[in-house]
């Protein structure tokens, strides 16, 4: 910022320059101080005079106020007042200016007086001239010596002010059926005239409430009576709109109308059109609506369900609140005369009293007629008065009563059994309706002996408009030299109205009886009580009483509806023939619903094999496709064989499809949305249309259609919910050489009742297994009792021979408590045993299934064969073999290894074969493995043991054959005899060293050995086939493998030798190992000549020849020669001269 503009001097918003003072010095500030402080204390003095101080205002205004009330805005006002000197002695006062906001408004004009004496007066006019419709309240101030005074200036414009007097008005108590009418005074302390609105206590305009509560009656939402005064205002008659005057009194009439007794309370409010100065007043209406003096005991006499033709009569009361007597009389329309009459009719009730009057209701026919206006729907409603002397109100009351004739019709009016066979029974319907509205009782007594009724209810009581429908069943008693009659009667049926009205309808009946051909075991079933889940089944026995042959057939209801199954359906009877049908009944919760017939139908039609007609027609179906796969294939071999040549067809291109515009697009997307909303709509009316057909469907008739009834106790899911069923089974038959239409029918009653499970058991099948025959085995099953009864076990007795038994017996088991049964299967043949065990008690049954295989035991040898060989031991050691003997059973088994034949036997005693285990038991499928010690003490080639592995009760024997050999060195050599099969007890010897031990020989010389080394082949004579002989050469196995040695054999043959052929003439054996030396015989070729001659063909000689076979090497025992050599004989016959 420039010098220059700090220097420019300050300006106010006028542009007038600002010039700052100097600032005083606290000095000045002192001084200045003190001299105001002298100059305030020197303003005023005391006035003493006379030694009388005095003290108050010096100068009195006359009037004290100045007030211009009601001013007009610019129209001058003037008041004159005179100011009084009221002081001791001379005073002086002097007027200062009004505030500046209204100095413009006001002139003050006087004579300043100066000083004036006590008791003087000055005159002082003061003009007011206002420029604003305002209130103007100020103070005019002045100064006397003595001290300041003020003058109240007080400037009012013109205005309503509105008061009430009394804000509470109370009408205290009102009679109902009277009104009171009381004053709402308002005072208007203005000059202006205003419009008083009597509104809601929230302000709402009340006639609007009166006329929108009328018209939003349907909007529940929020309805317009917020405050809920409707009611309040109906009961109050009073001008909701005034004009208050200027300076006037106001007075507005409310009159009180109760509509109903007790406490009345109303707060409204008050509003003035000039607000500003009259805010809203609240005013409360208050009243107490009291009964009127003279009541009825009821408004509505109802006389209620009243019979034509008959008298009614009931006593009607009126009470007196007040103390004082009235005079009372009834008043009735002049219809009514003739019927209703009171008694009496004119009469003073007494104060706090009460009076009874007498009424007779003559219900005559023309009741109806002549009283039409009072009748609605069968119902009367008359009104009458009371009319009081001294009651302006009068008394209404009813008299109602619903007229009704007493009529039940029964449909049909007549029964006619039909046609029934001795013995048998129909069962007719007959409907009972009660035209009535007053319930009706009846019974039919007394009831025949040949007719019973299915309910229970005696007597039937039937409520109004109500249907019943039942069942009358006759049966038909057989009479001893007649086979066909009629009988014919009368059932009498009494039928009491209310407990008025008696009376009695007669129902006849018919029936023709004849002798049926066909004999049944029963024609009324009932099925024990069975739990679900459970089967029970039984026998029909069937007879042809007649000459003639008879065919039958039974038509059952679904199975799913009704649980039976019955076999054979059809079957045709010979004369004098007896046939046995099987019924079997499922125990299960069966319901029908709407659709479950069409489903079932539905479910037996596509199936084939229930429909015969669709079986047939897939069949044909079934020889058409393959007519056309042979006659394409036929038409393709044909192709195949026309020329290579041939041209094909060729197939033109399909055009494509051409693209859809934006405008097809949208139409064709807008026609797919049309049809979705098509199908919705449809799938909404079809389940519609089920829920209807839901609502609507009667399972009792449709269940009567197919010829069942069902009765249910308790609800579904109650432990205590059973099933009661009862099914009439027709049996239609015919003679077999009568037509179709001749056929004549039967019906057997089933009943059957289904329960919940009570009675459970731990298993409800209890499957042993494959068990041994001759073995027990035992299994726990457990019986738990759920119902709040005592359960008294029962059992169905089972067969002896089914192998099943119960070991323990049967007891009582307590509510909510379980008992346990042992039961046995001791199978006696190999085969499967199965029964039912049922189990029983008063209510409720149970049965679990035994199942069993009684099996032989069985065994498997490895090796299959049987056959193990030990080959040969040194004399001294000992070689060991194992075999396996699985068990193929499914239950454990126990084995032993018994010897049926042996051979050689140990000098000592000892077993050659020793066996571990000798007998074991082996679990199922598994195995076990058997060892077999070879422990010979001599030398032999005849060891061997012939062993049984005994089972019992197994199916076959298994046999296990073991061999071996035992010699001096470890090569040994022996003619070879193998074991194909395992051989029977009587092809070997049990005791082969017998004979040899009565000639005293070694051991040594009974085997190939140096001191019997001869060994004889002979060849069969004339046969080809069996042209070759083996020997086997081998080396024993030694514990100690370090002393084995390899054992070298070398067969020489003659170089002339023509017959004989080795095939292994020279080599070395391993120890353990064996090697098979053949021989074969080479016979030279016979003579042409002499083989066609007869009697030449068997004429020939035996040809020997010697072959040297030595052996060396192998394990020797000290004093043993090493090399040996055997001599063998080789000896076949030759078929030449």
């Amino acid at each position: 910022m420039s010098d220059q503009e700090e220097e420019s001097p300050r300006q106010d918003e006028f542009g007038q320059r600002i010039i700052k003072l100097k600032e005083l010095t606290p000095l000045e500030k002192e001084y200045f101080e003190k001299a105001r402080q002298r100059h305030k204390e020197n303003i005023y003095k005391d006035q003493i005079v006379q030694g009388r101080k005095f003290e108050g205002v010096a100068f009195i205004s006359k009037p004290a106020e100045i007030i211009f009330k009601d001013f007009d805005v610019g129209k001058p006002h003037t008041i004159i007042m005179q100011l009084t000197n009221v002081s001791y002695t001379f005073n002086s006062f002097k007027i200062l200016p009004l505030p500046e906001s209204v100095r413009d408004f006001f002139e003050l004009i006087y004579t300043p007086p100066g000083r004036v004496s006590a008791g003087m007066s000055c005159p002082i006019t003061v003009r007011f001239t206002p420029q604003l419709n305002d209130d103007i309240d100020v103070q005019l101030q002045c100064q006397a010596e003595t001290g300041p005074f003020q003058i109240h200036i007080l400037c009012t414009s013109k205005k309503a002010i509105a008061k009430v007097e009394q804000p509470i008005i109370d009408f205290g108590k009102v009679i109902l059926g009277e009104d009171s009418t009381l004053i709402l005074k308002i005072q208007n302390l203005g000059a202006l005239d205003t419009d008083v609105f009597i509104r809601s206590a929230k302000g709402m305009d009340l006639q609007t409430i009166a006329t929108e509560s009328v018209s939003q009656k349907s909007n529940r939402d929020r309805p317009f009576d917020e405050e809920g005064i409707l009611p309040y205002l109906k009961q109050l008659k009073f001008q909701r709109q005034h004009i208050l005057q200027g300076y006037s009194m106001l007075k507005i009439p409310i009159q009180y109308i109760p509509a109903e007794v007790g406490p009345f309370s109303l707060p409204l409010t008050l509003y003035y059109e000039n607000f500003l100065h009259s805010p809203p007043c609240q005013i409360e209406i208050r009243g107490y609506c009291t009964e009127v003096p003279i009541y009825v005991e009821k408004q509505i006499y109802n006389f209620q369900i009243c019979l034509f033709n008959h008298i009614y009569r009931e006593k009607i009361v009126f009470f007196n609140r007040s103390q004082n007597a009235m005079k009372i009389q009834i008043q009735t329309p002049k219809e009514t005369k003739d019927f209703f009459e009171f008694n009496p009719k004119l009469g003073y009730i007494q104060g706090n009293s009460k009076f009874e009057i007498w009424v007779k209701f003559n219900a005559e026919r023309q009741l109806q007629t002549i009283c039409q206006r009072f009748f609605k729907d069968n119902v009367i409603d008359v009104p009458f008065k009371l009319i009081g002397a001294d009651q302006k109100m009068p008394v209404p009351f009813n008299i109602v009563a619903q007229m009704t004739m007493a009529t039940l019709q029964i449909t049909p009016a007549r029964l006619d059994f039909g046609k029934l066979f001795d013995g048998q029974g129909a069962k007719r319907a007959i409907t009972f309706e009660n035209l009535s509205d007053l319930p009706q009782e009846l019974a039919i007594y007394p009831l025949p002996k040949e007719i019973s009724i299915t309910t229970d209810l005696v007597p039937l009581r039937l409520l109004p408009k109500q249907k019943f429908t039942t069942d009358i069943i006759y049966r038909t008693q057989k009479v001893i030299g007649i086979s066909d009659r009629q009988d014919e009667g009368i059932l009498k049926c009494k039928i009491v109205s209310g407990t008025i009205s008696t009376k009695e309808i007669r129902i006849p009946y018919t029936c023709e009886i004849s002798k049926c051909p066909l004999e049944f075991s029963g024609l009324k079933f009932d099925i024990p009580v069975q739990q679900i889940d459970e089967k029970y089944s039984t026998t029909i026995d069937i007879k042809n009483i007649s000459q003639r042959d008879i065919i039958i057939e039974f038509f059952l209801p679904f199975y799913e509806l009704c649980g039976l199954r019955m076999a054979p359906m059809v079957q045709q009877i010979q004369r004098d023939q007896l046939i046995q049908v099987h019924l079997e009944y499922d125990s299960f919760f069966k319901k029908l619903g709407a659709y479950t017939l069409q489903e079932l139908k539905e479910k037996y039609e596509n199936d084939p094999n229930n429909n015969f007609e669709l079986r047939l027609k897939i069949r044909y179906e079934e020889e058409e496709r393959k007519k056309r796969e042979q006659e394409e294939l036929k038409k393709e071999e044909e192709m195949a064989t026309k020329g290579k040549g041939a041209k094909k067809e060729v197939k033109k291109d399909q055009k494509k499809p051409e693209k859809l515009t934006k405008a097809q697009q949208q139409q064709l997307e807008e026609e797919e949305r049309r049809q979705a909303e098509l199908e919705k709509l449809k799938q909404e009316e079809e389940r519609l249309k089920r829920e209807e057909f839901e609502k609507q469907f009667d399972s009792a008739k449709e269940l009567r259609n197919l010829g069942g009834t069902l009765v249910e106790f308790n609800k579904p899911e109650d432990l205590n919910y059973s099933q009661h069923y009862s099914w009439l089974i027709p049996c239609y038959f015919k003679y077999t050489d009568m037509p179709d239409n001749a056929k004549q029918v039967v019906y057997l009653q089933i009943s059957t009742v289904t329960v919940q499970k009570s009675l459970l058991l731990s298993k409800t099948i209890i499957d042993f297994g494959e068990v041994a025959v001759g073995i027990r085995q035992t299994k726990e099953l457990t019986v738990f009792n759920q119902t709040p009864f005592k359960a008294e076990l029962k059992m169905q007795m089972l067969p002896i021979s089914c192998g099943f038994t119960i070991l323990n017996a049967l007891r009582t088991i307590e509510p909510s408590n379980k008992k346990s049964l042992i039961v046995q299967f001791q199978p006696t043949e190999d085969q499967p045993f199965e029964e039912t065990l049922k189990l029983y008690c008063d209510h409720a049954a149970v049965s679990a299934k035994l199942k069993g295989i009684g099996v032989r035991p069985e065994v498997k040898v490895v090796p299959e064969n049987g056959l193990i060989s030990v080959g040969g031991v040194v004399l001294g050691e000992y070689a060991e073999r194992t075999f396996k003997i699985t068990n193929v059973s499914n239950f454990p088994i126990k084995f032993q290894l018994i010897s049926k034949a042996r051979g050689v036997q140990n000098s000592c005693g000892t077993e050659v074969f020793q066996f571990i285990p000798q007998e074991a038991i082996v679990n199922a499928q598994q195995e076990i493995t058997c060892k077999v010690i070879f422990k010979p003490d001599r030398v032999s080639d005849k060891f061997y043991d012939l062993i049984s592995v005994h089972v019992p009760n197994q199916k076959s024997e298994k046999r296990v054959f073991i061999w071996g050999y035992c010699y001096n060195r470890q090569a040994y050599v022996n003619i070879y005899q193998p074991y194909n099969l395992i051989p029977q007890i009587n092809e070997i010897n049990k005791k082969i060293e017998f004979p040899f031990d009565q000639l005293k020989l070694k051991d040594e010389e009974k085997v190939y050995t140096y001191l019997n080394n001869k060994i004889m082949l002979e060849f069969e004579k004339l046969k080809e086939e069996d042209n070759s002989r083996k020997i086997v050469i081998g080396s024993c196995k030694l514990l100690d493998p370090k002393m084995e040695k390899p054992v070298n054999y070398e067969v020489i043959l003659s170089k002339d030798e023509k017959y004989f052929v080795c095939d292994n003439q020279k080599g070395a054996i391993q120890p353990g190992n064996e090697v098979v030396i053949t021989f074969t015989f080479k016979p030279p070729q016979p003579d042409q000549f002499i083989a066609s001659i007869e009697a030449l063909k068997k004429i020939g000689q035996w040809k020997e020849t010697k072959i040297e076979l030595k052996i060396s090497g192998g394990f020797l025992k000290p004093g043993v020669q090493d090399n040996i050599s055997y001599e063998l004989i080789l000896k076949a016959f030759i078929n030449q001269i």
